[in-house]
C-alpha cells in the first residue's frame, strides 16, 4: 500500500470519525436547542457511534500501513483512532449501566411515607410529562426501598436553625439553581439542568425538628422519563455526603 493510499485512508477515516462524534454530541444538544425531537436525537446516537468507530478503523488501517508517517498524518490518524476508542468506551459504559437493571422510577425521596412536597417548583413543571405529585398508589416507594436501601434522611444533633443553615449552604454548593428557600417552612427548592440533553431534575429539601436535634429529608424527581438510570438517587447521596463533610 502506497503512502498516498494510506494518507487517503487516514483523512477519510478521521473525517468519518469526526462526523460520527459530532452526530452523537449534537443528538443531545440539538434536542436541547429545539432542532429536533427527543426521539430523533436518541435515534441517531447508534448511527453516529457506528460511523465514528468505522472511521477510526479506516484511519487505523492507513495509519499502521504507512511506515514513515509525517507529523500531520500522525496527528490525524491518532485523532481518528482516539475518537473510535472514545465511542467504544462510551458504548461500554452505557452497556454496563443498563446491565445494572435500574428500576423504572424517577422520583426518589428519603421519606416515602410523607415525602417533601414541591411548592415554588410546580409552575416550572407545568409542561413536564411527569407530574410533581408523589404517586403513592403505583409509586416507587417499595421499588426504591429494595433497590436503593441506603437512601435515608440526615439525622443530626444540630438545632433547627443550625441544620437549616447547613442544609442551605450545602444546597448552594451543589450544581443546582435555587428556586425557593423558606426558613419558616423549613423548605429549600432547586433544580439541576443536566448537560447534553438538558434534562431538568427538581429537588426539594425539608428540615424539621426531632427529640434529639433535626432531620433533613431530600427528594429528587425528574421532569421527563420513566426511569432515571439512578441519577436521582446519586444526587441525594452526593448531597448527604456534602452535608456530612
Amino acid at each position: 500500500m502506497t503512502n498516498h493510499t494510506g494518507n487517503r485512508l487516514i483523512i477519510s477515516g478521521t473525517t468519518l470519525a469526526i462526523i460520527g462524534g459530532l452526530t452523537v454530541i449534537l443528538s443531545g444538544y440539538g434536542y436541547q436547542w429545539g432542532w429536533w425531537s427527543f426521539g430523533f436525537g436518541f435515534s441517531i446516537i447508534p448511527w453516529g457511534t457506528g460511523v465514528a468507530i468505522l472511521g477510526g478503523l479506516i484511519s487505523a488501517i492507513g495509519f499502521f500501513k504507512i511506515p514513515d508517517r509525517t507529523k500531520n498524518q500522525t496527528i490525524a490518524g491518532t485523532f481518528g483512532i482516539g475518537l473510535a476508542i472514545i465511542a467504544l468506551v462510551n458504548i461500554g459504559y452505557w452497556y454496563l449501566e443498563i446491565q445494572k437493571g435500574y428500576p423504572p422510577i424517577h422520583d426518589i425521596t428519603t421519606d416515602t411515607v410523607h415525602p417533601p412536597q414541591f411548592d415554588e417548583i410546580i409552575p416550572l413543571r407545568v409542561d413536564a410529562p411527569n407530574a410533581h405529585e408523589y404517586i403513592f398508589e403505583d409509586g416507587p416507594a417499595e421499588t426504591q426501598k429494595s433497590f436503593y436501601p441506603d437512601i435515608s434522611p440526615i439525622e443530626t444533633s444540630l438545632s433547627y436553625d443550625e441544620a437549616y443553615n447547613k442544609a442551605l449552604d450545602t444546597a448552594k454548593d451543589m450544581p443546582w439553581t435555587l428556586v425557593n428557600e423558606s426558613r419558616e417552612e423549613g423548605k429549600i427548592e432547586a433544580y439541576e439542568k443536566l448537560p447534553w440533553y438538558g434534562f431538568i431534575d427538581d429537588v426539594v429539601i425539608r428540615v424539621d425538628t426531632t427529640e434529639t436535634g433535626s432531620r433533613i429529608d431530600i427528594r429528587s424527581k425528574s421532569r421527563i422519563g420513566r426511569g432515571d438510570l439512578g441519577i436521582n438517587a446519586e444526587r441525594i447521596r452526593s448531597y448527604v455526603k456534602e452535608f456530612n463533610n
